[in-house]
């Protein structure tokens, strides 16, 4: 007696779906997505024909490794001591030259007071000098 028990109730609708509208509604959803995906490949392959081809790529060369960086390390400072320690030319044409660091340190104590002071500009003969004015 279980109706009885239950009084008034009334049992659950059966599932009345019908399997073969939805199987027909699955498959025509699926057969517009592969006509689209189909369309679109076409149209594409028209309209930019390098799109499914596969691009060349071009490798980074290998990196240029030293085979002794301790020994250039010491190359280069040998160099830079050498190049601040003798006398030469840094531009002949304007008269800069440039003078051992030893020297250039005594010649900064030497000014004292002065020594933060602009350097005193060198005189230089003018390459052509007229009394006119350089007028041709």
């Amino acid at each position: 007696m279980p109706n009885e028990e239950m009084g008034d109730r009334r049992m659950p609708q059966p599932a009345g779906v019908a399997s073969g509208v939805v199987i027909a509604s699955v498959a025509g959803f699926l057969g517009f997505v592969a006509l689209s995906m189909t369309g679109l490949f076409f149209y594409l392959r028209s309209a930019a024909p390098d799109a499914f081809t596969a691009k060349v790529e071009h490798p980074f060369p290998a990196p240029e490794l030293q085979k002794n960086p301790q020994g250039d390390l010491q190359d280069f400072e040998r160099n830079q001591r050498a190049t601040l320690s003798v006398y030469g030319w840094v531009d002949r044409s304007k008269g800069i030259a440039r003078i051992p660091i030893e020297q250039a340190m005594q010649i900064v104590a030497a000014r004292g007071a002065r020594a933060y002071d602009a350097p005193d500009q060198p005189a230089m003969a003018p390459a052509s000098a007229s009394t006119d004015g350089g007028r041709p």
